[in-house]
């Protein structure tokens, strides 16, 4: 079925089993909010899709002419007026800094806002993949009923 369909069916299907256990485990970082000491945790979906699609990279864009910008490279950024907000690592800060948790006095790293917003892009994300295999599906019916109705 690989052959026919090519590999599209078989990376969105993995795609969306991959993003349901994200959801799960940004949910679980929610859920434990309160338990003194957990650490979140995260899935690295882009690094498991990379992998099971035999990249070497963990990025799924590729540079194909000179002129393309590097995806993995950092882009210079500044502000231009001190009352806009920097983007990206600013000088001095401290790239791996574990957060920790001020709400309630719970000790652990589980920043609320950041889950949720995690759990907002993936669910997004898992809508857009199922919407995508739908749409080939769609497809193959209208390739297999030569465009008429069924």
């Amino acid at each position: 079925m690989k052959q026919l369909f090519s590999n599209t069916i078989d990376l969105l299907e993995k795609s969306i089993g991959l993003r349901v256990k994200r959801n799960t485990v940004l949910t679980s970082n929610v859920v434990n909010m309160d338990t003194p000491g957990y650490k979140a945790k995260d899935v690295p979906f882009n690094e498991i899709m990379a992998a099971y699609m035999g990249k070497e990279s963990s990025g799924f864009m590729r540079i194909t002419n000179a002129a393309h910008i590097d995806a993995e490279a950092a882009l210079p950024s500044g502000t231009t007026n001190p009352r806009h907000i920097p983007i990206g690592p600013q000088p001095g800060a401290d790239p791996f800094h574990v957060s920790v948790s001020t709400e309630r006095g719970t000790p652990n790293n589980v920043d609320m806002d950041r889950e949720m917003a995690e759990i907002a892009v993936n669910n997004i994300q898992y809508q857009t993949a199922v919407q995508s295999l739908i749409k080939k599906f769609d497809g193959l019916r209208t390739a297999i009923t030569e465009g008429g109705k069924s």
